[in-house]
């Protein structure tokens, strides 16, 4: 009898724990901006393959549920050419909370229900013109679009490395040498972008 009980309260306390962890963290969906520059663009969220959402037209807001894989928003709009932009996931500090509400059961409960990760506020594509009028618009075009993308990428690095749980998280630091080389891809796409896009049409 004594052992039932001991069950029992063992039960009790793991359901309340869990219950515990919700008023720790907040939630697991997320409201995040859409912007676009310029403006009236309609844009698709994907994330792991799949469609979750979309703005028509920018600016606007989407509702979408929260998971440690990152959201590639693709925007288009007449008379520029389709652009996209990542939107990393993050790692919630204020699930770290939990360690003391709810023990590791309380952060396992996070990670699985998606309360333990985080997303930025907002998110903007640049869309590229399909011409220009002159090679010195195209290149002050090109050289703020260096800067942008240095800039986003040394953001996204940075909320990857907040996730990682030091050197022995292997799967974490992976990730972060994957942002680093798609950085560099996307520089290199954005010389070659230069050169390409015509000039006076």
């Amino acid at each position: 009898m004594f052992a039932v009980s001991q069950r029992l309260a063992v039960i009790f306390v793991g359901v309340s724990l869990l219950s515990a962890c919700a008023t720790v963290t907040s939630g697991t969906d997320h409201n995040l901006l859409v912007e676009s520059d310029p403006a009236g663009a309609t844009c698709m969220l994907r994330r792991d393959g799949a469609n979750i959402g979309g703005v028509n037209p920018t600016p606007g807001s989407a509702r979408v549920s929260k998971s440690r894989h990152d959201i590639t928003v693709t925007c288009e709009r007449a008379d520029y050419e389709a652009s996209s932009s990542t939107v990393t996931a993050g790692f919630q500090a204020m699930t770290l909370g939990n360690v003391l509400v709810g023990g590791l059961v309380g952060v396992a409960a996070d990670l699985a229900s998606g309360a333990a990760i985080t997303y930025p506020d907002s998110v903007k594509v640049v869309l590229w013109p399909r011409s220009f009028p002159n090679a010195a618009t195209r290149d002050a075009f090109f050289e703020a679009r260096l800067a942008d993308t240095r800039a986003d990428f040394a953001k996204r690095i940075e909320r990857a490395e907040g996730a990682c749980g030091g050197a022995s998280d292997q799967n974490c630091l992976q990730r972060v040498r994957e942002l680093r080389n798609q950085q560099e891809a996307e520089i290199r796409r954005i010389e070659e972008r230069r050169t390409t896009i015509p000039l006076g049409t």
